[in-house]
């Protein structure tokens, strides 16, 4: 009961942040857009206006020939984030949306992280650059775009969050807004929509530890291979490696959540690599076989007939596939070192 407690204040107070700081966010784009000299002309020439319909808000998109209805519409936008944190950790943010219409003179976005949460904001990490990326608020990630922008525009922000050392375990929200400008002057009129929440779970850190790979490594026609050793990779680093056991089996640690290579070898082999996404504190498992088993650099006769039959059964978890066969036939004929 107090764990939904919690998580229901931690909602309202993203909500609540969002709805208190819109005022700024909307000054800083009239004062950006009345500052800028690129957008001379007048909201006449400009063929572009906006008002309200139906209690929702529409406006003629320049240059297409049709109205755009903002009332019950979606605007394209994704916040990519990870789906699990511990306390201390700092993590990237990305966020990606397009225009969903002609002739917008401005685009403003505000991300709002859960409190306490410290933002940080980089205005060269911006597609397209953006005129103006700043932290208003420790917990306001703001970036302000000068157009006009045709319809199908694409954008896209990063910014850094630092999770507080003494954060509490339990899950935290996500939320922010995009308003688009479409007069330049005297005052800019907009509409704004809300981007959608996104929930993050702060977990133990020790929990997030608690994660690994394993699995067994055979031959390609199915023969265990003991004391073959994999190495696994993050980024091209090398960070936990493991030697199969008498049956082909391994086992490892990995010391966090992210995206790994695991690469199997053993001598008298060709080397076989495999990619796995470790997003829960869970053992995955990674067998080195059938497909993904290794190849002798210089096999027999027998073996290739070996794979060939095995190539052949009818059980479709022992059949290799046709380019893992001509893998096998290729290294019998030119073997390696």
């Amino acid at each position: 009961m107090h764990e939904r407690y919690c998580g229901s204040k931690m909602a309202d107070n993203g909500r609540q942040q969002l709805a208190s700081r819109k005022m700024l966010v909307r000054a800083l784009l009239a004062f950006a857009v009345l500052s800028t000299l690129i957008l001379p002309v007048s909201v006449a020439e400009a063929h572009v206006s906006l008002r309200v319909e139906d209690e929702g808000l529409s406006f003629p998109a320049s240059g297409t020939g049709g109205t755009f209805h903002a009332a019950g519409a979606t605007v394209p936008h994704q916040r990519e984030l990870p789906v699990t944190v511990t306390a201390g950790e700092e993590f990237e943010v990305t966020v990606t949306f397009a225009a969903p219409a002609d002739g917008f003179h401005a685009i403003g976005l505000t991300d709002v992280v859960p409190a306490g949460w410290k933002v940080s904001v980089d205005l060269a990490r911006t597609e397209p650059q953006a005129i103006l990326a700043h932290t208003p608020e420790p917990e306001e990630a703001v970036y302000i775009w000068m157009g006009p922008f045709a319809e199908g525009a694409e954008f896209t922000a990063v910014y850094k969050v630092m999770v507080p050392v003494d954060a509490m375990l339990g899950t935290y929200i996500f939320g922010g807004s995009l308003e688009y400008y479409v007069e330049p002057f005297p005052a800019p009129s907009y509409w704004a929509t809300a981007t959608g929440d996104i929930e993050v779970q702060v977990i133990d850190a020790m929990v997030a530890t608690i994660a690994g790979i394993a699995g067994v490594i055979k031959e390609v026609d199915g023969g265990i291979l003991p004391g073959a050793a994999v190495i696994l990779y993050r980024n091209g680093q090398p960070i936990a490696n493991a030697i199969s056991d008498e049956h082909g089996n391994y086992a490892l640690a990995v010391p966090g959540f992210g995206d790994y290579d695991l690469v199997a070898s053993k001598r008298g082999f060709r080397d076989e690599t495999q990619s796995i996404s470790v997003t829960a504190p869970i053992t995955r498992l990674l067998d080195f076989a059938g497909d993904h088993g290794l190849i002798p650099n210089a096999p027999s006769r027998p073996y290739v007939l070996a794979c060939v039959n095995l190539w052949q059964l009818d059980d479709p978890s022992l059949q290799l596939s046709t380019s893992r066969l001509l893998d096998v036939i290729s290294a019998s004929k030119y073997p390696s070192g």
